[in-house]
């Protein structure tokens, strides 16, 4: 798995564009950064990606997780199984509520100790606060990685991918299939955005840091890996934007970001949540980064989820909780 705590700040650097907020108006195929009328899953439907780079490569092999903490197993997708962890059976004949968790960087869940050896608070990626609480986790790979069949596609078959593994969590036993949420962070917080928009079955979602608009991110400077699709059809730009699609999400969605690495745009995909009743919340937590926030938010959405019983979800975050995750990183 690769860290971005090894990158300089400078590649996450935020670059403005003009976001459309008038979703009555922002309906153009050939235009990236827009707000669109038409559901993701809807213009999914009728498009077909054209991979044209193949030189990804992804992590080896997963390596053999302690019993106590993790499987490793296969879930069934498109292209054939795929490799994940997941926490065991509680072994105590109920229902329980689980979390997939996506992770950030690009190759898959690494093929070393990673997820089970502790991390430092500051920079815990591996969504650890999930497990410890109790919850049922899942950490999935997809097409590509980690010797999986197929081929990356950078935020596109991935979100299939993500069905798969979803259909596959609910499937289980143990698990309550009403009351399985989505996580993730940087990469992993994008492809949640899309899975949000995209999916449905998600009782709720929660981005850290995702972006809202990937030709943006790509005009910054060079990614880890190589760009995969055709970056002659903006099209292909377009179906890979959280951004573009906040429209189409229906579960509770939140994000959250430190300031320093804070996309703008999500100022005006406030305004377009908040005119349009879309369930989506925002939350730039004042002088946090982008990998300092990962330890107390995803302590607190845990400690949310575990009290979320009602038959409608009854998560939100308070002015007082967003307050109480800045005094936990800078105490």
């Amino acid at each position: 798995m690769r860290n971005y705590k090894f990158l300089t700040k400078s590649f996450f650097m935020l670059a403005a564009f003009s976001i459309c907020i008038s979703v009555t108006a922002c309906d153009q195929a050939d235009q990236s950064g827009e707000v669109s009328t038409e559901s993701l899953s809807s213009a999914r439907a009728k498009f077909k990606t054209d991979i044209v780079d193949t030189s990804f490569q992804g992590d080896g092999e997963p390596a053999t997780p302690p019993a106590d903490i993790f499987s490793l197993v296969r879930y069934p997708a498109k292209d054939g199984n795929m490799a994940a962890f997941l926490t065991p059976d509680p072994q105590d004949g109920k229902k329980h509520p689980a979390v997939i968790w996506l992770i950030g960087g690009y190759g898959g869940i690494g093929h070393d100790d990673y997820f089970w050896a502790e991390q430092p608070r500051d920079n815990d990626q591996t969504g650890s606060a999930f497990r410890k609480s109790g919850l049922v986790m899942m950490v999935p790979s997809f097409r590509g990685e980690n010797n999986n069949p197929g081929k990356y596609e950078m935020f596109y078959g991935e979100i299939d991918d993500l069905e798969s593994a979803r259909q596959y969590l609910a499937s289980l036993p143990y698990v309550d299939p009403n009351r399985i949420y989505l996580a993730g962070h940087s990469t992993g917080g994008t492809r949640v955005l899309l899975g949000s928009e995209a999916l449905t079955g998600f009782r709720a979602a929660f981005s850290l840091g995702g972006i809202p608009d990937l030709k943006s991110r790509i005009e910054m400077g060079k990614m880890m890996v190589e760009v995969p699709f055709n970056q002659n059809n903006l099209e292909e730009f377009r179906l890979r934007s959280p951004g573009v699609f906040v429209t189409s999400i229906k579960s509770p969605t939140f994000y959250f970001e430190g300031e320093e690495y804070y996309w703008p745009e999500f100022d005006d995909l406030k305004t377009v949540a908040k005119d349009n009743k879309i369930p989506l919340y925002i939350y730039k937590i004042d002088g946090a980064d982008h990998f300092n926030i990962i330890s107390p938010v995803t302590e607190l959405i845990a400690h949310k989820i575990l009290r979320d019983t009602d038959e409608k979800v009854n998560i939100s975050f308070s002015k007082e909780d967003i307050e109480n995750i800045r005094n936990d990183i800078f105490r």
